[in-house]
């Protein structure tokens, strides 16, 4: 018998279902409270272009992982600005489904340089890098490329 439990559609992408599962419709009051985080990155990582990020807390130790990475590589040279973080929002393209940015699971990244759709620039390392950490970005998806787009979960 197939399964007729359809999701709601603002939690119908697989990486809107998987962080609605785990963590709960980030548009219930309270819900951030519980689940994001203020980090302050230039304590660690001076070179960041903002003081702090908004994002969900358990995201924030795969970036902070990277960002070691990718300083001890010279490669933390390549992130000149943050564009987004923790907002609730729809995904690019649609009219219905919650962007991963809605958990606080994802941040925009050199939007100017990376614009969606585009083939991206980041370099080979560097996405290397932050794939490593299970940070994953729009630039290796194989369709709707987004490579501003860095995740804590892939799609």
């Amino acid at each position: 018998m197939e399964n007729s439990i359809k999701p709601p559609i603002e939690f119908s992408g697989d990486a809107q279902l998987l962080l609605y599962t785990r963590y709960g419709d980030p548009r219930d009051i309270g819900w951030d409270h519980k689940w994001i985080n203020e980090w302050h990155v230039q304590q660690l990582f001076p070179w960041f272009p903002e003081s702090h990020i908004r994002i969900h807390k358990h995201f924030a130790p795969l970036l902070e992982k990277a960002f070691k990475e990718l300083e001890e590589a010279n490669l933390h040279t390549e992130i000149k600005k943050l564009d987004s973080a923790y907002e609730i929002r729809l995904m690019k393209g649609s009219e219905a489904v919650l962007s991963v940015h809605s958990w606080g699971a994802a941040i925009d990244l050199n939007a100017h340089e990376n614009p969606y759709g585009s083939a991206g620039n980041w370099s080979e390392a560097f996405i290397e890098i932050m794939s490593k950490a299970s940070v994953f970005c729009g630039q290796q998806w194989p369709v709707r490329k987004d490579p501003m787009h860095f995740s804590m979960v892939n799609g």
